[in-house]
């Protein structure tokens, strides 16, 4: 019997699923808790009780790979690393953006002209990310009938970008207000978003059914640009 797990910590949150074939996802998620505690492996502990899956059962872990804030990435990527090296088990790096479009919006069938379809989800997301000056972190994703696929994700300089006709925009407080007031201006709809160990779970399951996966020590964050703290360390040490 095919059991997954998967995690999230890239942004302010930390989300944790366990699913087991033919059962419920089982989804803890804490929106910004609070550093003075592990919120991580008790979760982890729940989601996987709750969803009456052992360690042995499991047979990969997926994982939100960023790009986003450095301390969450590491934690949650060698939590991951941590459970997979010990049983044996495959990895499934999950695109941050990936995430945020499975969590803020349900999967589907996708409609082949590029409009909403009929349940009022959004068949193309563009996710805003990694904001810094006059450039940014932008993916595309698409929905067909299995869900949810990252297209394209790279730094680019905002206000040269433009969103496809008719899709929609995914991007919290730090997106610039140029940039939301331009999407708003041509149609495109602006939505906060949301990540969720339910979110990572959708995506890993499809890319694992997909052939996806990678050893636990190839597990890596993706960051947009170099984080500041290996910048700082270079220029201190001269590397």
């Amino acid at each position: 019997m095919t059991a997954g797990l998967a995690i999230t910590g890239s942004q302010r949150s930390v989300g944790v699923a366990a699913w087991r074939e033919g059962g419920p996802v089982i989804a803890i998620d804490h929106v910004e808790p609070s550093r003075d505690r592990d919120w991580l492996w008790p979760s982890i502990d729940q989601a996987c009780s709750s969803a009456g899956v052992t360690p042995a059962e499991l047979a990969w872990v997926g994982v939100d790979i960023g790009p986003g804030g450095f301390s969450g990435l590491r934690t949650t990527i060698a939590a991951a690393q941590s459970i997979a090296s010990v049983h044996g088990l495959p990895c499934v790096a999950v695109p941050s953006a990936l995430v945020a479009a499975c969590s803020t919006f349900s999967a589907g069938s996708r409609d082949l002209a590029g409009s909403a379809c009929s349940d009022g989800t959004p068949s193309v997301v563009h996710a805003v990310l990694a904001v810094k000056g006059a450039t940014a972190w932008i993916a595309t994703l698409v929905r067909d009938d299995r869900g949810w696929l990252q297209q394209a994700a790279s730094v680019i300089e905002w206000e040269r970008w433009m969103p496809r006709p008719g899709s929609t925009l995914l991007a919290d407080v730090h997106c610039p207000a140029a940039l939301r007031a331009a999407c708003e201006a041509c149609g495109v709809s602006v939505v906060e978003p949301v990540w969720s160990g339910r979110g990572v779970m959708m995506a890993a399951r499809r890319l694992r059914l997909e052939g996806q996966g990678v050893g636990p020590a190839e597990l890596s964050p993706e960051y947009a640009r170099e984080p500041e703290a290996v910048t700082l360390w270079r220029q201190r040490h001269g590397g």
